[in-house]
């Protein structure tokens, strides 16, 4: 599954140490590291400690409890479903009296106070997790697992949530969309079976990708299929599937184009790894990007490497900076070393000034990412068949096991 988002391979040599994760929810726990002002404004910030709950599911429940709009509630950052998560959220207009009387199942809600700013997708430092790991064959491996990624560096890759729950199709639906193959994207998101997939619904998605039959479509898949739902019944509306798609809510709209720029910066990390065997190592023309240590460790900027290339050695050395590869958008520029991404897109028929379209949520100038998670900054220990560590937002809990398992961990 791993090659299909562009992750392929180790970066470290010595043998795993073997292990499964996740097999209930109380197995993976991660609470939100965040500093938020809570003397006075209009949006009310709560604390949510929840099991079996994604975030999504979450506020839509909660949007319907309270009878406001989903827009109203705001976060930080989306959690899996299965897990024990504590995040914060921000909702607008809504006093805490409101949530007196409001219950969801497996869920705790702890009204922190008021805010002058709503909670919005980054706005956190970072997560700390605790993952139980069953059958592990040889836990003496984890130190010399850990010594070997504090010298080559720890891949940062985007994990498989990235791109879909249990399919993962996203970055296709964002690569079509970029080629301006609305049609194309929307059955896609809709009806490509995938395996992994329950039985009974990839055998419906496979009748549906056949017909194309909307009226099929509505009648069988089941109600939990919300958005496929959704695009459906807009075209039996009479939209066109472009039209659909852009009827979905804003965040999803990005998350297809945000899906596809992690693709590329999936293969580009990859590719590093085969090259250089180690993140450690900078060139004229390369990125890095910096990490700040107070109050939380966490990456704060990035900049093009060129007569500071020595200023830039030291700081990697010294752990204070980390090589940074592109999320390209229109606005990339690419020299050297990373002009590999745009081999990468040519073999999708695709180039930079694609990001550019007529709709802003289909569209991106682009970015850089750290490609090393630095992991002599997360504290990671492993003790009584249980990883504790802490990581910097933006960065797979799964990503940096997987180099400790050698193993594939959804």
């Amino acid at each position: 599954m791993e090659e299909l988002v562009g992750i392929r391979g180790y970066i470290s040599t010595t043998e795993g140490m073997g292990g499964e994760i996740k097999r209930k929810p109380e197995d993976f726990y991660v609470e939100e590291i965040a500093e938020i002002d809570t003397n006075s404004g209009d949006y009310l910030i709560i604390r949510v400690r929840k099991k079996n709950w994604d975030t999504l599911r979450f506020v839509k429940v909660l949007s319907d409890k309270l009878r406001i709009s989903q827009k109203r509630i705001g976060f930080a950052g989306t959690k899996d479903k299965k897990s024990v998560s504590v995040q914060y959220l921000s909702i607008k207009g809504v006093k805490a009296e409101d949530l007196e009387n409001i219950s969801i199942k497996d869920a705790e809600i702890e009204v922190l106070g008021y805010s002058k700013k709503p909670i919005e997708l980054g706005d956190l430092i970072g997560n700390y997790f605790r993952v139980k790991v069953y059958n592990c064959k040889n836990s003496n491996l984890f130190s010399l697992i850990k010594r070997e990624l504090e010298e080559k560096g720890t891949p940062n890759f985007f994990g498989l949530q990235r791109f879909g729950s249990i399919r993962f199709i996203t970055h296709e639906v964002g690569k079509l969309i970029l080629q301006r193959k609305y049609e194309e994207a929307f059955w896609v998101y809709v009806a490509k079976p995938f395996e992994g997939e329950a039985e009974e619904v990839r055998k419906i998605r496979e009748e549906l990708w056949e017909t194309r039959d909307a009226k099929f479509g509505l009648r069988e898949l089941p109600k939990h299929l919300k958005y496929e739902r959704t695009l459906l019944q807009k075209l039996r509306e009479g939209k066109s599937e472009k039209e659909a798609l852009l009827s979905l809510p804003k965040n999803l709209k990005l998350m297809f184009i945000h899906a596809y720029q992690s693709y590329i910066f999936n293969k580009l990390l990859s590719a590093r790894i085969d090259e250089f065997e180690s993140l450690k190592e900078v060139e004229k023309g390369d990125w890095a990007c910096y990490i700040s240590l107070k109050p939380k460790p966490t990456f704060f900027d990035c900049s093009k490497i060129g007569t500071n290339i020595t200023r830039v050695r030291f700081l990697i050395d010294k752990r204070l900076a980390s090589l940074a590869l592109p999320l390209v958008g229109y606005e990339t520029e690419l020299e050297g070393w990373n002009t590999k991404a745009k081999e990468f897109l040519e073999e999708d028929e695709l180039s930079l000034k694609d990001f550019k379209t007529e709709f802003k949520e289909f569209s991106s100038k682009g970015s850089y990412r750290a490609a090393d998670i630095l992991i002599e900054h997360t504290d990671i220990l492993f003790k009584n068949d249980e990883f504790s560590f802490y990581l910097p937002k933006g960065c797979y809990a799964t990503v940096m096991l997987r180099e400790f398992l050698k193993r594939e961990l959804f």
